[in-house]
């Protein structure tokens, strides 16, 4: 199953001397930006992606990852010292995290937070490793139907969760898919909504579109926020570790968050948000004390942490081997991945295992590395809490068209990044989720083909779009997936009723 030649080339790679150093600089830039409230994941890949054109696979892939992964983490440390999380996946973080630190304990929960995330990460790594090579095997078995298949229950389950009214859902998600019909129809040549522009016959390009739709909408968000100058006690930013007999407690929290973060990751659409939440409720569950849980426990920090860094690993796994973006911090990266000649898929593990196991192997060393660049950050970064809104809207903005028109020197693709920001700012205005509308424009294309393609072989068959033992198996999970809840509600309700009965 491991190429011998791969993994040593791999190993090369990853020991180049720029290459580590795109490495230690993504964590601190995934730091820096998760610290800072409103940003996160996306936003920061999508700020470093235009930079990363002239570079090679292998580092600028390390240094998204390392930024994605640290930026993760980033959100948990505004979390606990201000209560402001800095990231959607710190949210249950706060909890716990803000109520220890007001005890004077704030030390203790950054070094519980930088913990769990590390291990989190790492055991995500490792099914990673082992995982996506098994199902890059499955997948190559993959033909249109199969595609298709897998692009709905992408889409589907990004909608599912992207907000409690699932007709906005529903509507943004396709409204990513229409965007992506733009240019030049691949079949026939016929030109669809080119509004007579050569500039779009192409389409609307990947990342502008993106970098619009997650930084400028977000610093759009931003300028409208009260300035308030944030203040608190930073000599309880010294990060203390939790010694052995600490973690031993906490052995089985850990190892449960880590397989819940990896599990939801690899979900379509979930995200490090509802992985936290899902492992902050089970524990909460299991516990002798749920009480407890809100006036600043351990397990009320690790659970979270360990759940949202876990994910990144298993969000990896259907981005990589399927070429479906597992979040919208993946579908951002996927991004990366075309730009370098790249599409992620079962043939990539056969063309450029060597990348792979780079990227493995990077992403191991990215969550070990943390451990020491945190702790001595940590005090440092957190000042970037009270920088005001009035230098970070300018910054980002200028960040991003900076970078998109200095790699493409193309003024239409800024018009593309200010017309993505300006759309994804009034979709949250109007309290939609962004995340459909980009793992639509990502999935659109996989999705259009599939579809025309089944359909041509299909010859007129309805019964021949299902007749594929491995798209029938993701229209079950699919279906499970959607009618999960009512399912449970159901038996949870009858098992009450049988214990009421004499």
């Amino acid at each position: 199953m491991f190429d011998a030649a791969a993994i040593g080339v791999a190993f090369g790679n990853l020991v180049d001397p720029f290459t580590l150093l795109m490495l230690v600089v993504g964590i601190v830039l995934g730091l820096v930006i998760g610290i800072l409230p409103g940003l996160g994941p996306p936003i920061a890949i999508a700020l470093a992606l235009p930079f990363t054109f002239y570079m090679d696979p292998v580092p600028s892939l390390i240094l998204l990852l390392a930024i994605y992964n640290a930026a993760i983490y980033g959100g948990s440390i505004s979390a606990i010292a201000v209560g402001i999380p800095g990231t959607g996946a710190a949210i249950a973080t706060v909890l716990d995290g803000h109520s220890m630190y007001k005890q004077g304990r704030g030390g203790e929960a950054l070094g519980l937070s930088l913990t769990g995330s590390i291990i989190g990460g790492l055991v995500s790594v490792v099914c990673l490793t082992f995982i996506a090579p098994i199902l890059a095997q499955i997948a190559i078995k993959f033909g249109p139907r199969e595609f298709l298949a897998i692009s709905i229950f992408g889409l589907v389950v990004v909608v599912r969760v992207a907000g409690a009214n699932l007709f906005k859902g529903l509507l943004v998600g396709g409204l990513g898919i229409f965007l992506t019909t733009w240019g030049l129809d691949e079949l026939n040549g016929a030109e669809r909504y080119t509004f007579g522009t050569y500039h779009l016959y192409e389409g609307i390009p990947l990342v502008p579109f993106l970098v619009g739709v997650f930084a400028v909408s977000e610093v759009l968000i931003g300028a409208e926020k009260a300035l308030k100058k944030i203040e608190f006690d930073q000599s309880s930013l010294k990060v203390i570790i939790p010694g052995l007999a600490t973690l031993s407690k906490l052995k089985g929290n850990l190892a449960r968050s880590s397989l819940i973060g990896t599990v939801i990751g690899i979900i379509p659409g979930e995200g490090a948000a509802v992985g936290a939440f899902f492992a902050y409720s089970e524990e909460k569950r299991r516990s002798k004390t749920p009480e407890k849980f809100g006036t600043g426990i351990p397990d009320g920090i690790v659970a979270p942490e360990t759940a949202n860094n876990a994910t990144v690993g298993g969000a990896l796994v259907p981005t990589l081997t399927l070429g479906v973006p597992g979040s919208p911090a993946a579908a951002v990266l996927l991004g990366a991945f075309l730009i370098q000649g790249l599409a992620p898929g079962p043939t990539l593990f056969d063309e450029r295992p060597d990348i792979m196991y780079s990227l493995f192997l990077g992403l191991f060393v990215i969550n070990v590395l943390m451990l020491f660049i945190g702790m001595v950050a940590i005090r440092y970064a957190a000042k970037l809490i009270m920088v005001p809104m009035t230098v970070i809207v300018p910054t980002v903005l200028l960040l991003s068209f900076t970078g998109i028109y200095a790699v493409s020197n193309s003024l239409f693709n800024v018009g593309v990044l200010l017309g993505g920001g300006i759309l994804g700012y009034v979709i949250r205005k109007l309290g939609y989720s962004i995340a459909p509308l980009s793992i639509g424009f990502v999935l659109g294309p996989i999705l259009e083909d599939s579809l025309r393609q089944s359909i041509t072989i299909a010859d007129g068959s309805t019964g021949e779009f299902f007749n594929t033992p491995i798209g029938l198996t993701i229209y079950a999970a699919l279906a499970l997936t959607i009618f999960w809840g009512p399912i449970s509600g159901w038996i949870k309700g009858r098992k009450a009723g049988g214990a009421e009965d004499p």
